[in-house]
């Protein structure tokens, strides 16, 4: 499907432009009269850092930037505020009337003894006085006639861990636009990756030793019974390779990200591709699988394969974008709708492929419970279980993150959130483990697989004799004859 092939190449391309890093770059961005630009990041102290580091590391919001006004302001005062405050008092910038909330003190808001708004604060930001911890605030004044463009270089410090607001604010009319240009730096005392992100180095780093342990012990048995070998265990080998491979590119990037303070395109990139392919194959291994090949079967009919290879490209197609937007949402603050309308193609594509799947189990398990074909049933009874608990858990992890997002301000539960996220990656690890276990290689291999007398009709009996080939020696097909 081809619009939907060029959505996923324009989400690829998206990403790649807009891969940011914690050491802003700003380019003659313009700061407009009225308005307030911000950006948020979590930070911890260094007595709080996860990870231990030197004493001399410190959590700081560095300013490196040149602020120019146009010509024709320049016989006129001008000032810039930089604001940092922490989540919990940043409610406490502005100030609320009947109507609406107001940021910047002016003239027509003093009649009102809005807290926050005087004489000493007119064409300034309101801020509430006495906040804990205090809202820290850096002005950049030009006097009349002073020159247009003015350096300015600050650090702001972290008393305390949390999400951090920085904002740029211009509410003198006589300012007029302001073009920036230059550096700004988030730094925790770990590196630059957000704290926000952090727990992802660590969760990475065991999920790529657990895929290698797997696919050592994987490698073994295949070798040890590589003459019985099937092709669906080729498929599983393939999942395992793909599954090591991106956990270890999003640990690379994650690394390269926290020492350099900017994000590898290469890396991200490879790392959403490997992400797309590896869902998509692990979920055509089970559902094939499930509909009967390799075990029943030796193989699929032609409108079977049609089917399953046009939702596997769908499929393939809309996670790559679903990934793409999840990686920029890290850098920038996505807005909620947005991001749930890439959500959803996926969620209901999820949702056919496991009802396709249960589908498919339970006619199984009917067939081999008839004709009592033990060993096969308990495969199928075992995919049964694995899928009914993934299932619930699933749901289960999905409402409960559906209740915190709904009832816990994001900003409270910030050091928490990437483990909604981080938690499919366990969870689909231990679904391939455990589907691993009942595909694994063994002797005889006709304990599960199709034989002779099991073989249910397919309409293509040449990729039956191609398939009983991979599966069995000369001998076992003799047999089957």
């Amino acid at each position: 499907p081809m619009p939907v092939f060029r959505i996923a190449l324009f989400g690829l391309l998206f990403l790649i432009q807009n891969i940011q890093s914690y050491i802003y770059t700003y380019n003659n961005e313009t700061l407009k009269l009225g308005h307030l630009e911000y950006r948020r990041v979590a930070l911890y102290t260094p007595k709080d850092s996860p990870v231990a580091v030197d004493e001399k590391a410190e959590a700081f919001i560095s300013i490196d930037v040149q602020l120019s006004r146009e010509d024709s302001k320049l016989e006129k005062v001008g000032i810039i505020q930089m604001t940092v405050s922490h989540s919990s008092t940043f409610d406490e910038i502005g100030s609320d009337t009947n109507v609406h909330k107001h940021f910047c003190c002016t003239q027509d808001l003093l009649p009102l003894a809005l807290p926050g708004c005087n004489l000493d604060t007119l064409g300034k930001l309101i801020i509430q006085p006495e906040t804990n911890p205090p809202i820290q605030t850096f002005d950049i004044n030009w006097s009349a006639n002073s020159q247009a463009t003015i350096p300015v270089s600050h650090k702001f410090s972290i008393p305390i861990s949390g999400r951090y607001y920085l904002m740029f604010s211009s509410c003198l009319n006589s300012t007029g636009d302001v073009l920036m240009t230059g550096n700004i730096v988030w730094m925790n005392p770990f590196g630059y990756l957000p704290a926000e992100l952090y727990y992802f180095i660590p969760l990475f780093g065991y999920l790529t030793i657990a895929y290698a342990i797997v696919g050592v012990i994987w490698g073994i048995m295949c070798l040890y019974y590589y003459q019985d070998l099937l092709q669906i265990q080729h498929f599983v080998t393939i999942v395992i390779i793909l599954g090591l491979l991106e956990s270890a590119t999003w640990y690379i990037d994650y690394q390269q990200f926290n020492q350099t303070g900017k994000r590898s395109i290469t890396a991200v990139v490879t790392a959403v591709i490997l992400s797309s392919v590896k869902r998509t194959l692990s979920r055509l291994l089970v559902l094939i699988v499930c509909m009967g090949y390799g075990v029943m079967k030796p193989s699929l009919s032609s409108s079977e394969k049609q089917k399953v290879i046009c939702l596997g490209v769908v499929y393939f197609i809309f996670s790559t974008v679903c990934d793409v937007m999840s990686s920029y949402s890290q850098m920038t603050h996505v807005m909620q709708h947005i991001r749930a309308f890439f959500l959803f193609p996926v969620a209901a594509l999820d949702s056919l492929f496991f009802l396709w799947i249960l589908q498919e189990i339970s006619s199984n398990i009917q067939t081999l419970t008839v004709s009592k074909q033990q060993i096969k049933l308990s495969v199928y009874k075992r995919f049964w279980q694995i899928f009914s608990v993934t299932a619930i858990f699933s749901v289960g992890w999905a409402s409960y993150q559906v209740f915190v997002t709904a009832r816990v301000n994001e900003d409270d539960r910030w050091e928490d959130l990437w483990a909604f996220d981080g938690m499919w990656y366990i969870v689909y690890f231990l679904v391939l483990v455990a589907i691993a276990v009942l595909l694994r290689p063994r002797n005889p291999v006709y304990d599960f697989t199709c034989s002779g007398g099991d073989l249910v009709e397919s309409d293509e009996s040449d990729e039956g004799v191609e398939m009983a080939a991979l599966r069995g020696s000369q001998q076992d097909i003799d047999e089957d004859n």
